[in-house]
């Protein structure tokens, strides 16, 4: 059975080139702030009602994308993977070839270490010094705007990623 990762953050560049299929998750926000200040070079997802989320699903026909993805993205220690439901948002392979669309695919979220050692420490950082960025963050698709300014060919290759 073919595994499914939805790539909502580093392995957005990472993959783009052999996995093109733009996905959306519910239920989740992305969260990024690109200053130092706030030690978060790279995003997370948080359980937020009502949010979306989008992303590139990669697909893993033999197992061997989940082991390397597992091992980069430090599970289970920084984060856990759960499995999401997807929906496609642009379904078309490198060569335009139709892709069935999955019902599930793993994510990976901050692990409760992740949240309470890091996250809420620095959430609570942002609040009390700097409200503005707090709000920047949790308002706007900071990543997005990263991917954009710094790999400009997304914007052609997985336009709707960008929607």
């Amino acid at each position: 059975m073919e595994t499914c990762i939805f790539g909502y953050g580093t392995l957005i560049p990472k993959h783009y080139r052999e996995h093109q299929t733009v996905a959306e998750i519910s239920g989740f926000k992305r969260i990024f702030h690109p200053g130092d200040d706030y030690g978060l070079w790279y995003p997370f997802v948080i359980a937020k009602a009502g949010a979306t989320c989008r992303g590139l699903l990669l697909r893993d026909p033999d197992g061997s994308l989940l082991a390397s993805t597992d091992k980069y993205e430090g599970y289970p220690d920084l984060y856990d993977r759960v499995e999401v439901p997807v929906t496609i948002v642009r379904a078309a392979g490198m060569n335009g070839e139709h892709i069935m669309a999955p019902t599930k695919a793993w994510i990976y979220v901050p692990s409760t270490k992740t949240s309470s050692l890091t996250l809420d420490r620095i959430f609570k950082q942002m609040k009390k010094h700097d409200k503005d960025a707090y709000k920047d963050m949790m308002e706007n698709d900071l990543w997005l705007e990263k991917m954009r300014r710094d790999h400009p060919q997304l914007l052609s290759i997985v336009p709707a990623l960008f929607e």
